[in-house]
């Protein structure tokens, strides 16, 4: 027996290695190459896809998902069975699953130590992590990555257009593989690079209809923000409508506080039984895709890997020219970047060239030094301090590598290629289970373009002291001024305060219910919480010189609170 749910790039190429014909369909070839080829066959497989394959004779089942994790896979091995679906709240309906929380997730969940893998919320339900396959035979149960990327590659490159025409060439195929059953396209664009240059390559490309929709603060709004920040992205994106006639661009301005924000339970049981790691953006970006899915579309494109791939900042270049023993050069960008930044020369080479180089034990000693504390998350968490060392977190935290001044260590390819892979597992679920009502796809989620963003030196993503400066070369020959030059970030969901203000009775209201949840009680430092409400901010204003604390802090307390409730009351 076999299942599958995916969407292949290389059907041709499958089909012909495995010898069958690719009108069989996809789940025909995926059969075919694993049987043939096992391991080997899933690691040729580019695109996204979750697979189960029954093994009568050897009593064995094997489950595999992509190595983006584009589609979403659960288990649970029981006594006498195992049951499998691709939605967490189709398996959690079957009357031997179990729906028992696990404290360890949660409490990692709030301290926002996402480096989890197969675990979820639910004790003795497992997720298949992305580019992983698990065997599940009689009393045992094996799992390990069927694929790795090569990341001591050599540089392919010597020349630095060599490197921006390759980077060309893979972002036009990459839009064109996710472009091409889509006679009709939505694009989610804003003013950085990664969407907008999405949505221009899907403009030059000519291979379907384009409506690109960007979320904008309403008229009249107005909020200060941080100099790196700009707050409405709707200047940018009609640069680029003009630019690309084709686009046919829609402002978006979404709701105050979303339903999925003020009816937690609704979110639970029609999206996803767990919680959302930020519920300022849930509420903004569910208002573009409301309005994406009112207006008939089912597939959206987005730039979600873009960052970590086309966009990355070089925050690594400082520390790559030292291992290099590159000295001059060295000098030469630190003073450059120390300027564009605003910083002395020595701190910058301290903190963006040696510091990366550190073991853990000496880089938290050096944070130390600096007057940061290496395991404080009170700053943006409202993780019960008991509960921290009951469950001896901080060990754990160690062993995880999960570094709560989300400091820069190791090295460029190790960090991006962790994130792009294996990090936030539980986003990437959130995003293949809400494709019931709207399929995400990600041109920079594609694997020979992933592949390849691995092998340029960091060199070329910082340079003269100008972040994303690959990027800038890059896409100069499809973006307009107004985007190329800005060194600033758009502010995501700028409106976080408002709906949060919205929700002020709802939360208040809940803080008893909180205290009557044993597992809530114990998690959540409820006295916190309740001086945060007594405090509350008086207006946006006031609001941003404590936006940690409530932005992120509360809500997400909060929020996990009410997951907590709603699995204890059955999830009704």
């Amino acid at each position: 027996m076999f299942a599958a749910d995916s969407r292949l790039d290389n059907l041709a190429d499958i089909a012909a290695t495995a010898g069958v014909s690719s009108r069989s369909g996809e789940a025909a070839c995926i059969r075919a190459i694993f049987e043939q080829r096992g391991d080997a066959g899933l690691a040729q497989l580019l695109g996204v896809f979750a697979i189960a394959h029954w093994d009568e004779v050897g009593r064995t089942l094997t489950l595999a998902r992509d190595c983006t994790g584009g589609r979403a896979l659960f288990y649970h091995a029981g006594k006498d069975f195992v049951a499998f679906a691709s939605h967490l709240g189709t398996l959690l309906a079957l009357p031997d699953v179990p729906s028992e929380l696990d404290e360890r997730l949660l409490a990692n969940f709030l301290a926002l130590n996402h480096r989890e893998r197969d675990v979820t919320f639910y004790r003795g339900v497992c997720r298949v992590p992305s580019r992983t396959v698990v065997r599940i035979a009689p009393g045992r149960v094996d799992q390990r990555h069927y694929w790795s990327p090569r990341l001591d590659a050599p540089p392919p490159y010597a020349r630095d257009e060599d490197y921006v025409a390759r980077g060309r060439e893979l972002m036009d195929s990459a839009v064109a593989r996710v472009l091409r059953d889509m006679p009709r396209a939505a694009i989610c664009v804003s003013g950085g690079f990664d969407s907008s240059a999405m949505a221009a390559t899907a403009a030059r490309l000519g291979l379907a209809e384009l409506d690109c929709y960007c979320g904008v603060p309403p008229p009249g709004f107005y909020r200060s923000v941080r100099s790196h920040r700009y707050l409405d992205e709707s200047d940018k994106v009609r640069a680029l409508e003009c630019m690309h006639p084709a686009l046919r661009l829609k402002l978006v301005t979404p709701q105050v506080a979303h339903p999925m924000q003020a009816d937690p339970a609704r979110f639970f049981q029609t999206v996803m039984p767990m919680p959302c790691r930020n519920l300022d953006n849930l509420g903004w970006f569910s208002g573009i895709r409301d309005t994406l899915v009112q207006d008939g579309h089912r597939v959206a494109l987005m730039g979600v890997m873009g960052n970590l791939t086309f966009s990355w900042d070089g925050r690594f270049c400082l520390s790559a020219l030292a291992s290099q023993g590159r000295w001059l050069e060295l000098a030469r960008q630190a003073r450059a970047l120390a300027r564009s930044a605003g910083g002395s020369l020595p701190r910058t080479l301290v903190g963006q060239g040696l510091a990366p180089l550190l073991p853990p034990g000496l880089h938290r000693a050096f944070q130390r030094l600096r007057g940061r504390a290496p395991d404080d998350i009170s700053r943006f968490s409202l993780l019960n301090p008991d509960v921290v060392e009951s469950l001896d977190l901080r060990r754990q935290w160690r062993e995880d590598g999960f570094d709560p001044t989300y400091s820069t260590r190791g090295t460029s390819a190790q960090l991006r290629a962790h994130q792009i892979f294996d990090q936030l597992q539980i986003s990437r679920d959130q995003l293949a289970m809400e494709g019931d009502n709207l399929e995400t796809r990600d041109p920079y989620s594609d694997r020979e373009l992933i592949e390849f963003s691995l092998t340029i030196p960091e060199t070329l993503f910082l340079r003269d002291g100008v972040p994303r400066w690959y990027a800038r070369q890059l896409f100069a020959d499809r973006l307009p001024r107004e985007i190329l030059d800005e060194t600033r970030k758009g502010e995501q969901a700028p409106n976080w305060f408002e709906s949060l203000n919205a929700r002020r009775p709802l939360i208040e209201g809940e803080v008893e219910r909180l205290e009557a949840s044993r597992l809530a009680g114990r998690l959540l430092d409820l006295p916190r919480l309740k001086r945060l409400i007594t405090d509350w901010p008086h207006d946006a204003r006031d609001a941003e010189d404590h936006m940690t604390a409530y932005r992120l802090a509360l809500d997400r307390a909060v929020h996990v609170g009410q997951f907590i409730r709603w699995v204890e009351r059955g999830n009704e």
